[in-house]
């Protein structure tokens, strides 16, 4: 090759890198520029670095910002009671204890950045299922002992903390000792007349605030109208709404569509009913959905979530749906049937959720929507993702859907409690959980196998029967 052939190609390289850094910095996709694969809680908002980052005063991104992961999780940490809060670290002596993870780790820095200590982003290396990223052996770190201390621990290895069914470090709640000693002789399935799951009670309780405020619910009809006349509206439209709970709760049409403009401060018509008006009622779910998969881009000022952007496997004909409350529940109809699974599945098309229609589950959700079972003893998607939560709101006994399903996934054993236990026994719900198989299947059969070998059952009663050599009961 020639000395300007050379030069020639070189040009061209440098060219073409040039072109392509510059589209790159321009263009809608820039994860070229991120230090490695965000996890799968944090992907949605990757490009959107002031989410989590401080900015340095040149402009450049600066260090996670500590009150960055407050904002999102505080809430369900104290919710579930925490059982490793930033107390337990503050010390000087406690914070050491983790310096083999971060030779610079000081009380100071668990004071100013508690979570990022355990936490790393960015880094698929130690990133495992559901997006957790602390090394698999960080519980060494204050309990190197353990296996001295208690006899059920003698030779187990420091990865069994996580996957053995017996701990997590933060929502310990379905997993705790005394909880699995409650429930360790659970029956697999419990009697019919006790597996029901709450039933939504919201118009319930509105109907009576109505009639305590001297205003009970009058029912609507397309007579009763109070949209401009001076638009046109499909009949489709009209009868939609005529049906659903809204107008039997004297719900119109001006109560979802007149917001306030920004700029005027006046109340104008819009066309387009954002997750806002939703939430003048359903405040609850609102919030919970804002902190979701489906909801958090909204939450953080961005586009909504697409599912073509998602990590799960998606249909196709689903792609640019934007996910906001009527992607789910529809503009008109808000059918929550409709809601609960075929939403779901019109855009879910993993394994997981193809298999659905496969399942007892499946089986049991249509003989309630056909009227073969009683209320409440189905199982749809959102039984287990978005599950009905009772709640003491302002003196009244509510019942709501929980919207936020990250609040049940990671990990699945939080689902124990709360979903599971409504129709099967601790054993039973943490063996299927722990069956990746299983879960693919979408819970197709009873789990082959326990959790894990021994399991924290068979630990359980081991102590309990050193105890009961010894003469004492597993409650002294």
């Amino acid at each position: 090759m020639s000395f300007w052939a050379g030069w020639a190609a070189w040009a061209v390289v440098v060219a073409g890198l040039t072109g392509y850094l510059y589209l790159a910095l321009t263009g809608e996709d820039q994860t070229l520029f991120l230090p490695g694969e965000t996890t799968a809680g944090h992907y949605q908002i990757e490009l959107l670095c002031t989410a989590c980052h401080g900015t340095n005063e040149d402009g450049t991104v600066g260090e996670v910002m500590q009150s960055a992961c407050i904002d999102c999780h505080q809430e369900e940490l104290d919710r579930i009671g925490d059982s490793h809060p930033i107390a337990k670290f503050a010390k000087s002596t406690d914070a050491l204890m983790l310096a083999p993870f971060d030779q610079d780790f000081s009380s100071a820095m668990v004071k100013s950045a508690f979570c990022i200590a355990c936490h790393v982003e960015h880094d698929p290396e130690v990133t495992r299922p559901m997006g957790v990223s602390e090394p698999e052996s960080m519980c060494m770190a204050c309990h190197s002992d353990i296996g001295e201390n208690r006899e059920t621990h003698t030779g187990l290895a420091f990865t069994t903390c996580l996957t053995a069914g017996c701990h997590n470090f933060h929502d310990n709640g379905a997993l705790s000792e005394s909880f699995l000693t409650k429930h360790m002789h659970d029956r697999n399935h419990k009697p019919e007349a006790e597996a029901v799951r709450p039933l939504r009670n919201y118009g319930e309780i509105y109907r009576a605030e109505q009639a305590d405020y001297g205003t009970p619910v009058v029912a609507l009809t397309r007579a009763d109208m109070d949209a401009p006349r001076n638009r046109t509206f499909d009949d489709s439209v009209i009868a939609e709404w005529e049906s659903t709970a809204h107008a039997r709760a004297g719900v119109n049409c001006t109560d979802c569509h007149n917001q306030e403009d920004e700029e005027t401060g006046r109340i104008v018509w819009r066309d387009q009913v954002n997750y806002q008006s939703c939430q003048d009622c359903h405040k609850d779910e609102a919030h919970g959905f804002l902190k979701s998969r489906h909801g958090m881009r909204i939450d953080a000022g961005l586009d909504p979530m697409r599912p073509e952007l998602a990590r799960l496997e998606m249909k196709a004909s689903s792609h640019g749906k934007l996910m906001n409350c009527n992607a789910c529940h529809g503009a008109h109809t808000y059918d929550t049937l409709h809601a609960a699974t075929n939403s779901c599945l019109e855009c879910h098309d993993d394994e997981h959720s193809r298999n659905f229609v496969n399942s007892t589950h499946h089986e049991l959700w249509l003989d309630e929507i056909t009227g073969k079972a009683a209320a409440g003893t189905g199982v749809s998607c959102a039984t287990c993702h978005l599950p009905r939560v009772p709640s003491d709101v302002a003196g009244d006994d509510r019942v709501y859907v929980k919207h936020n399903q990250n609040d049940y996934l990671r990990p699945n054993e939080k689902m124990v409690r709360s979903v599971c236990m409504s129709c099967h026994g601790v054993p039973f719900a943490l063996d299927a959980l722990a069956d990746e198989d299983l879960i693919l299947a979408n819970f197709d059969a009873p789990p082959k196998k326990p959790h894990f070998n021994p399991s924290s059952f068979d630990l359980i009663t081991q102590k309990l029967e050193r105890l009961e050599a010894r003469g004492r009961r597993g409650d002294d």
